[in-house]
């Protein structure tokens, strides 16, 4: 059986809300959190991460089809 995954995750403010169309695709869940978290920041105000929201980020992670 083929894999048709293209290696990427994706994750996006959809999960969480919304009223906002962000999403972002890496190829590792660390550059996913550290893009993610600096969108947050810039775009929502919300600077700092508790590792429960980082857990909570993580279980949104999808890898793309």
């Amino acid at each position: 059986m083929a894999d048709h995954t293209t290696g990427e995750k994706e994750l996006g403010c959809k999960d969480f809300r919304q009223d906002c169309g962000f999403t972002v695709r890496a190829k590792t869940e660390k550059e996913i959190l550290n893009k993610y978290q600096a969108h947050v920041c810039s775009t929502h105000g919300k600077c700092s991460m508790s590792s429960e929201m980082r857990e909570k980020i993580r279980s949104h992670i999808k890898n793309v089809v």
